[in-house]
Formats: structure tokens, sequence, C-alpha cells
């Protein structure tokens, strides 16, 4: 009994595909190029526009099951980004009337699960023996993790460039404040050898003392400085962090300066945050620390420590006191390097205190905000992931 031939190509096939493998002549060779070297290729009747056949490879790429994808123009439309499609269609209308130069172009597609999905879309025209385009031959290639590096490197770059900057202007601040307390040991030196050469030991050893008190400020300036520069382009991954128990280990520290105050510190239950452990230690340590040298004589210290509501994933602090307050002309310029707006002789500071917190909110993903009115008191702000 003779078997009856099957057809070459089942019925159901769409007319360009059953075109586009009598091109290649259906061969082993063809299917392992096509799926070795490309993410899908795609077949365009350019006399009738609506009917586009794109391989399964390029549904399965941008998260689609080719079983439900039609082979016509709204199919591809809907999933494309439309500045890439008008892009692509001008391109096209110059192809058709043009020369027969290759079409070369980057694609962006939206992923079903949202993302962005970077297509390298190739093709060249068919044309009949008038020379009129009458088909489209084009490949699919997956440049997605290319352009992601390249996106990686810009950020990262973007970075270095601000940090780079940032440092510029931190060594031409820092050397110019520390000139100051440079002169002031120096001056203090002169007076104490002129002393010497008097004989008048009492005066140099004043003159001494003072050098040395300034000697050590400007080291407590120096080490502060070098925290500040620790969060200049950091990259540090961020850990779970259990504030209350950060909190209790700042406490502890600042002791001393809590018992000779008698300032009282209210702290509410914060919670688990993500974080740099010695930056928010720091951060903590300096807000409160501003909190108590920052009053009006004779004032008790009032410190509240809370959280306030917030979006989810996301913890916001509050860190309220009840000092001598900032007048709001000169709330922007507190987190300056070594802005300071008391007489030293009144509250003794580096100006890098603020500068260092601001910057640790940077580096947590949020900004220090300040609340605050002139003899009233001050609350500062800041976000950390949850």
């Amino acid at each position: 009994m003779r078997h009856q031939a099957k057809p070459a190509f089942p019925k159901a096939r769409h007319y360009l595909e059953r075109e586009i493998h009598e091109l290649a002549q259906d061969n082993p060779i063809w299917h392992f190029f096509r799926k070795g070297s490309m993410d899908g290729i795609w077949y365009w009747d350019l006399e009738r526009l609506e009917n586009k056949w794109i391989s399964p490879e390029f549904w399965e790429l941008i998260g689609y099951d080719p079983a439900h994808r039609m082979h016509v123009r709204g199919a591809w439309k809907d999933v494309i980004f439309p500045e890439d499609l008008d892009a692509m269609l001008k391109k096209f209308e110059a192809l058709r009337s043009g020369p027969d130069t290759p079409y070369d172009q980057l694609v962006r597609y939206r992923h079903a699960n949202g993302s962005t999905v970077w297509v390298r879309c190739r093709g060249l025209a068919i044309r009949d023996g008038n020379g009129a385009p009458i088909r489209m031959l084009g490949t699919h290639i997956d440049v997605t993790p290319l352009k992601q590096a390249e996106e990686t490197a810009r950020a990262a770059q973007g970075v270095a460039t601000n940090a780079n900057e940032e440092l510029k202007a931190f060594a031409y601040s820092t050397s110019h404040d520390l000139k100051s307390p440079a002169n002031t040991i120096r001056m203090l030196l002169e007076e104490a050898r002129r002393a010497l050469n008097t004989g008048d030991l009492t005066d140099a050893k004043q003159m001494l003392d003072k050098a040395e008190t300034t000697n050590n400020a400007m080291r407590g300036m120096v080490d502060k400085l070098l925290d500040y520069t620790r969060t200049v382009g950091t990259t540090t991954v961020p850990d779970p962090i259990d504030l209350d128990l950060l909190l209790v280990d700042v406490v502890q520290d600042l002791a001393a300066d809590i018992s000779r105050s008698g300032a009282k510190l209210h702290v509410d239950t914060l919670g688990i945050a993500k974080g740099i452990d010695w930056q928010l230690r720091k951060l903590f340590q300096n807000l409160i620390s501003n909190a108590i040298k920052f009053q009006t004589k004779g004032n008790t210290p009032r410190i509240e420590i809370r959280t306030a509501p917030s979006k989810p994933g996301v913890l916001t602090i509050e860190v309220e006191d009840n000092g001598i307050g900032i007048a709001e002309e000169d709330q922007k310029r507190i987190f300056d390097l070594f802005s300071t707006l008391n007489r030293p002789s009144l509250y003794q500071g580096s100006g890098v205190g603020l500068a260092f917190c601001a910057r640790v909110a940077h580096t947590h993903g949020s900004r220090l905000s300040v609340k605050s009115d002139l003899g009233a008191g001050t609350m500062f702000s800041f976000q950390l992931p949850s």
C-alpha cells in the first residue's frame, strides 16, 4: 500500500514562514545558524505592511508565549517603545525608496514582566526584477546585558565624577580652614619663644598650654574630616541594623555629656533598618551632641528620637530638641563644611558635624531635613530602608 506523501509545509503555517523556509531550503545548517547566532528572525511583506512573520525565539525573549502572538503589525507594535517605532518606520521608508543599504537599529521592547529588553534589529530588503522592495529579512539580537553594563558604567562614572568634584571642593575648603588654627599655633609658639628669651616662664607656659589646646582641637577636626571623606563616593553594601541596640551604645558613649548637662533623652522603638553601622552611629552621636551643646544657658536639654509615618519599606526617623534653634535664613548653610553660626566663645565646634550627617543621609538614599525656629528648638529628619 502506497503511503501518501506529506506536504512539505503544514497548511497552518504563515505564508511568510513558508517563504523564508523555502528561501533557506529548510536545511539543518540554517536551523543551527538561526538558533546559535541570533535571538530570532523576522520576515516582512513590504507590499502588505500589516503582515510580518516573527520567529518564536523573539517572543520568548520578551516573555510571551509564541503560540498566542499573531504575525501582524499590531502584535509587535504593542510591545515596542513608541519613539523607537517612529524611528524604525522612518528608516524603513528611507530604505524602500533609497539605495540597497542594510537596516540596523537598537530597539527597546517592553517585557511581559515590565522590564526593558534591548534588541538589535538588522535587516536587508529583497527586491523584485524591477528593483522594487517587496520583502525584508532581518534578525533579532538581544543586547540587553550590554546596555545594562553600559548604564551601570555610566552611573558609576557619574558617581565618580560627583565624588571627585566634591573632594576637590572639600580639599580647597579644608586647606583654607585649617590655616587658621595652624597660624594660631605658630603665633603662640613665637610668643612662647619670646617669653623664654626674656625668662618669663609663666607666660611661656601659658602660651604652650594654649598651643596644645589649639592643636588638640585641630586634631579633633582632622579626625572628623577623615570620617567625612569616608562617606564620599562610598559603595559599602548596607546591612540590617538594630537601631535600638545601636542607640543604646551611642547613649553609653555620650553618658558623660548627658550626665553633665542633665539632658533628658526619650527614644522610641525604632526597629530594624538597612544601613552602614559606623556611619549611622556617628550620625546619631552628632545629632544628640548638638542637641546637648546648643542650649540656652541654664536650660535642661530635652531630646526625643522617634519614627514618623512613611511609605512601606521606608523608615523615617526624627530627632527633636528644645535648643536654641536655627533661623530660617541660616538653615540652608548649616550643612556646609566648617559652617558655624554661633560665636566660638559660646559654642565650640568644627563646623563638620552636620555636614557629615548630611553626607550619611545621602549615602543612604535620603537627605537630612531640618525644621526649626530661632529659640524654639530644632528637628532633624532622614529616611532609611526598613
